[in-house]
């Protein structure tokens, strides 16, 4: 654990400033519980020609609201770096839940794993996206960087799996009418 606060006093003293003070609130902000995959799903839910893209984050988003807020998080039970460094000056308020892996990370990823199944330019722009959401969640210092390295793996693998159900379950199902995806 030593290497990883190294990292986080890192950024701390030598990155943190004031326009990156700014940017990495408003990123981070953005991925509040969910509320930035929870808009992009519901545009494109409601857009015809991007139906299924929505149907593959919605259920991005419900397997990685179970695998991490329901299963990982209790079961790790990790506390946060600044609970154990109270001295660091947060531009945010502390979370409610623990640390382990990173929420805001995991969204992100299983997202822009499954935009970039989808769509390679889409999942690129998303992924983009997603990795200064994860280093915000590092430069804000709510998270160590195992935490955010497991958020992206763990994302990864579901937006992987998410879509590969999406499609089965499309694929192999006859009353699904084409027309209405």
């Amino acid at each position: 654990m030593d290497w990883e606060f190294a990292i986080l006093n890192f950024f701390q003293t030598n990155i943190r400033n004031p326009v990156l003070d700014v940017v990495m609130v408003c990123i981070s902000t953005l991925g509040k519980v969910g509320i930035i995959w929870i808009l992009f799903a519901i545009i494109t839910l409601i857009t015809k020609k991007y139906r299924r893209l929505g149907t593959k984050i919605s259920a991005a988003l419900i397997i990685t609201l179970i695998c991490c807020s329901c299963i990982l998080k209790p079961i790790v039970n990790r506390i946060r770096p600044y609970d154990l460094n109270p001295t660091v000056n947060l531009l945010i308020s502390k979370e409610i839940d623990t640390s382990f892996p990173s929420g805001h990370t995991f969204f992100a990823f299983s997202v822009a794993t499954v935009c970039f199944m989808y769509n390679k330019k889409l999942g690129i722009l998303m992924y983009a996206f997603a990795f200064a959401m994860a280093f915000s969640r590092i430069y804000l210092y709510m998270h160590f960087p195992t935490d955010v390295l497991f958020g992206m793996i763990f994302g990864i693998i579901v937006g992987i799996f998410a879509s590969k159900l999406e499609n089965y379950i499309f694929d192999n199902n006859p009353k699904l009418d084409n027309k209405a995806y």
